[in-house]
């Protein structure tokens, strides 16, 4: 079923049904089906564009990004070559983003959501059109991206401007006075207007930038918070878990006493009800962590028993641990929302250093020798934190290092102990990687 707007027009499925906009420069549609608790829709806006010239995508690009960005994880950000636009623009932009969304009528439980926003510009009109669908019902190359596929400039016939109100332009008109920031590597190399994708006002931590994770990163709604320990206190736990008792000598020490006032032990050593869960998850569960090795360095682990995990998220510079609960079957939506991305443009390459010249670039900075030009040698040059998911085994089973500007890259050994690959495929986002791994993992782990 086609839907027209002023100068645009895009297709849903026929059992789509279409959805009345109070402002006349919008046209929405929505499913015939009820998702995890949602219904994916679709909504088109449009802007005249009074004043174009060749970087105006980017333009809006960037400010929709930035607009995103208060209220979503942006995971990706793509350029798609599309003939319906202006000769020297020649593409359309298409962004992905993570959030979540309280379920109505649930005790504070929350809903995943990917949405998907293109971006199309003909010399008169802007045109943004973006699908809303849950995360986990999503698939590549669904309805959802065919919808977004459809979107093309639309004139109507004489007879359709008649009976439809007139072929007139959009009511409101975009701004094209506000300053694009330009990413000047990125425009050089693509041959065309690239925007700058950093996120200065960012609220959360980017492993490869500067600002460390949050002191206690569990969100309401995806966590219930049980306590925030010491490294003692947790140790002594951990031995109460593993030995059934604990160690006469640590009840009445202060990692005792702390555990006393976190509700997990009585004032006799024995672990009370919310105590006795927490052990069960650590002596009876299997584990996933993920680890930023950082200076200082950050680790995720979770212990999973039955439907639920146990999380706890270690930082080494305060010498504390944050524990919460969790339902297993979010853990791969929490490590999207846990993981800052930093969007860039896409990379293509993929060379072979030594463990030496890893331990170089880590520690001194040094870029590797094998990086010599193109998007490996830029990648190179950015400041690089490894980060691994690792499994039960605890052995990697999806490692990467993160770069403040330029992405990531995945990291394989192959099994050789002096060499590691490092790859980046513009074909293979690395939110897909993440999301597809931790489920793998998350699955596996019922005992």
């Amino acid at each position: 079923m086609e839907l027209i707007g002023s100068r645009f027009a895009f297709d849903v499925p026929a059992e789509w049904a279409p959805e009345a906009r109070e402002a006349d420069d919008e046209v929405g549609a929505a499913s015939n089906e009820v998702l995890t608790g949602f219904t994916p829709n679709v909504l088109l806006r449009e802007w005249q564009v009074r004043h174009f010239y060749r970087g105006v995508l980017a333009l809006a690009s960037q400010r929709s990004l930035r607009e995103l960005a208060k209220q979503h994880t942006v995971l990706h950000v793509e350029a798609i070559p599309d003939e319906n636009t202006p000769s020297n623009i020649g593409e359309r932009r298409r962004l992905w983003a993570f959030s979540t969304r309280e379920i109505p009528g649930t005790n504070g439980d929350l809903l995943s959501l990917l949405t998907i926003r293109d971006l199309l510009v003909t010399e008169e009109t802007l045109a943004e059109l973006t699908v809303t669908v849950p995360l986990t019902t999503w698939r590549r190359g669904d309805v959802h991206e065919a919808i977004l596929n459809s979107l093309r400039p639309h004139r109507r016939n004489r007879l359709d401007a008649l009976l439809r109100g007139g072929n007139r332009a959009p009511g409101t008109v975009m701004d094209t006075g506000e300053q694009t920031v330009i990413d000047e590597w990125a425009t050089q190399r693509d041959h065309a207007t690239r925007e700058g994708l950093g996120l200065p006002e960012t609220t959360t931590s980017v492993p490869g930038q500067d600002t460390p994770f949050p002191s206690n990163p569990f969100k309401p709604g995806f966590f219930e918070e049980v306590a925030e320990l010491s490294e003692k206190a947790f140790k002594a736990f951990s031995d109460l878990a593993l030995l059934g008792c604990l160690k006469k000598s640590a009840r009445w020490s202060s990692a005792g006493r702390e555990l006393v006032r976190a509700g997990l032990i009585d004032r006799k050593g024995i672990a009370t009800a919310q105590g006795e869960r927490l052990i069960r998850h650590l002596r009876d569960g299997r584990h996933m962590a993920l680890l930023v090795d950082s200076a200082p360095q950050l680790l995720l682990t979770f212990w999973i028993h039955g439907q639920e995990a146990l999380a706890a998220m270690s930082f080494v510079a305060l010498g504390t641990r944050a524990l919460a609960f969790c339902p297993a079957k979010r853990i791969p939506q929490l490590l999207l929302s846990l993981i800052s991305f930093q969007p860039s443009w896409d990379m293509n390459f993929s060379y072979t250093l030594t463990r030496n010249e890893f331990l170089a670039k880590l520690l001194a900075d040094i870029p590797p020798r094998t990086a010599t030009s193109g998007d490996a040698a830029e990648f190179s040059e950015q400041r690089w934190v490894p980060v691994s998911l690792l499994g039960p085994d605890e052995e990697p089973k999806l490692a990467w290092v993160m770069t403040p500007h330029r992405g990531v890259a995945i990291l394989k050994d192959h099994g050789y102990a002096s060499e590691i690959t490092l790859t980046s495929d513009p074909n293979e986002s690395f939110w897909e990687l993440l999301l597809e791994t931790s489920t793998r993992l998350a699955e596996e782990q019922h005992p």
